[in-house]
């Protein structure tokens, strides 16, 4: 894959720049018009670039001109896929595109790679985007092929945003899942009820109650994340009470399916401070972050939360000690992205999404030897203290 290696990838970079733009104008001529290549590519319905040996588009087609708002495709002959896309990783990378930590894992650099060997693909990648402060998220579907004509070898790359299908998925093998699954267990208790006359019916009230929350919660999820997506989600803040707010969400844990075998813990010198904030939000995000911890953790182990506040500021972190590995950490809080397979990856990303509607920062660290901790962090106000101070009310989170 090129080039996770900067010294390799500054060899490129010089071998580029020996080929001079003679190679590269007779390169894009041979795709350019009125060739039969160019007219058959320009009416194809997807994007698609043609790739030189050094990943350099010397064709775009017309739709993925469209889509960029550039009417002269010449202009992106000479640069790179992730450079013309504006993806975040080659930005931050030392050379561009394929110099990012992120870039060792590009499902359209895999396919790339493997057509200059010579094969086709099919690969998913994703992609953010990052236009001055706009950010996108996108899932694409990335086809690669070898062509070879007078004696180059090119790769031809075809792509669509599969987005809205990844969500589609997401949402039937999560939510769906997960609420069929209680909806299931209300039914069982109810079930039980008309079969067995000696059961103990506060007991079991009481279960139907608890299940029936956790279906709220589960809608309610989906309805926070796709609000903020459009821009939609109203902040409500409210004053709370910071270690309440943790101990409520780790009683949320107490009798999951999630929880079993592994333990979820409150540290000790959680302080407990007066703070305003979204009750709603701020809960969607403790949850996820937990959940991500105690799936990462194994069979009898411990999750730690916390929370502690400094400089006017108040963080709460969630600490394992699974940790993540180099290559994943740069994708953490990537729509769709995720290790525990298809279907998943909204977790991290709904947090990072919820976070910056409340003003506030998500990160982590990650080591073999301290962990995985993930820390999110929100202002307090002054004026947090003094309604705390006027408060007389019930200060229950959510």
């Amino acid at each position: 894959m090129y080039q996770s290696n900067d010294t390799s990838r500054a060899c490129d970079k010089d071998t580029e720049s020996s080929t001079g733009s003679e190679l590269l104008a007779r390169q894009t001529a041979h795709f350019s018009p009125p060739s039969i290549s160019c007219q058959l590519l320009n009416a194809m319905p997807s994007v698609v670039f043609i790739l030189n040996k050094f990943h350099q588009i010397i064709f775009a087609n017309k739709i993925f001109c469209e889509l960029i708002g550039i009417q002269n495709p010449e202009l992106l002959y000479g640069k790179r896929p992730g450079d013309v896309l504006a993806c975040r990783s080659a930005i931050h990378g030392e050379y561009g595109c394929g110099s990012g930590d992120a870039c060792r894992t590009c499902g359209a650099l895999a396919a790339i790679t493997s057509a200059q060997a010579g094969h086709q693909d099919v690969q998913e990648c994703l992609l953010t985007r990052q236009d001055n402060e706009k950010i996108e998220h996108l899932t694409l579907r990335v086809w690669t092929m070898p062509i070879t004509l007078e004696g180059e070898t090119y790769t031809i790359l075809s792509g669509f945003d599969i987005s809205h299908e990844r969500r589609r998925i997401a949402l039937e093998k999560t939510f769906f899942h997960d609420i069929l699954n209680l909806i299931g267990s209300i039914r069982g208790f109810a079930e039980l009820l008309e079969l067995n006359a000696s059961i103990d019916l506060d007991e079991v009230s009481k279960r139907i109650q608890h299940v029936s929350q956790r279906v709220i919660d589960e809608i309610d999820t989906q309805r926070v994340l796709l609000a903020a997506e459009k821009g939609e989600l109203q902040v409500e803040p409210q004053l709370l009470y910071s270690r309440q707010v943790l101990a409520e969400v780790v009683a949320l844990f107490a009798d999951q399916d999630i929880s079993q075998n592994r333990s979820l813990e409150l540290d000790d010198l959680a302080v407990d401070i007066p703070f305003l904030c979204d009750a709603v939000i701020l809960r969607r995000i403790l949850i996820n972050m937990c959940k991500n911890a105690l799936e990462a953790t194994s069979p009898g182990g411990k999750v730690f939360v916390g929370v502690k506040t400094e400089n006017q500021q108040i963080e709460f972190w969630v600490l394992n000690w699974p940790h993540i590995p180099m290559e994943v950490q740069s994708r953490i809080f990537q729509r769709d992205f995720s290790t525990k397979g298809a279907g998943r990856g909204l977790g991290t990303y709904s947090m990072k999404l919820l976070t910056q509607i409340l003003g506030g920062e998500i990160s982590f660290s990650s080591s073999e030897k301290d962990g995985t901790k993930f820390m999110l962090t929100l202002p307090v106000s002054e004026q947090s203290s003094y309604e705390a101070s006027e408060s007389k009310t019930d200060h229950s989170f959510g």
